[in-house]
């Protein structure tokens, strides 16, 4: 178990690590040649795993895999927005796994932080939308 000044400092750098793949902007033309690639640099360098890994994983063993990186309810919405943001870009059968795999965190938030939250109903219906 991490002490709580080493899991504030990991907490403070999955917050940046997802902020800064929230912050990417994608656009379709250059997705797949420049944009992807950077994404799966900065998911690889920091958390060990890649975009192909989350098309290949079931939503369970990616709960699993956020949860042993510490990941707190916090990072765990933002990552599920990654993902809803990344989904538009991916091609229809990835496209339904990673909605799925969205809404499985979004939907472990909502019951395990036992807060009722519209916003994050919001984006299990977004998510669902592309399922």
């Amino acid at each position: 178990m991490l002490s709580k000044g080493l899991r504030d400092e990991e907490n403070q750098k999955i917050n940046e690590l997802v902020g800064r793949l929230i912050d990417l902007e994608f656009v379709p033309e250059f997705y797949e040649t420049e944009q992807r690639s950077k994404a799966n640099g900065l998911l690889f360098e920091h958390l060990g795993f890649k975009i192909s890994d989350l098309e290949s994983w079931s939503s369970e063993e990616l709960l699993v895999k956020l949860k042993e990186l510490d990941f707190d309810f916090s990072n765990l919405e933002q990552f599920g927005d990654f993902l809803l943001k990344i989904i538009p870009f991916e091609d229809e059968q990835h496209e339904s796994h990673l909605a799925a795999s969205a809404v499985a965190i979004f939907e472990y938030i909502q019951e395990e932080s036992k807060t009722f939250s519209f916003n994050i109903i919001q984006k299990i219906n977004e998510a669902k939308s592309f399922l």
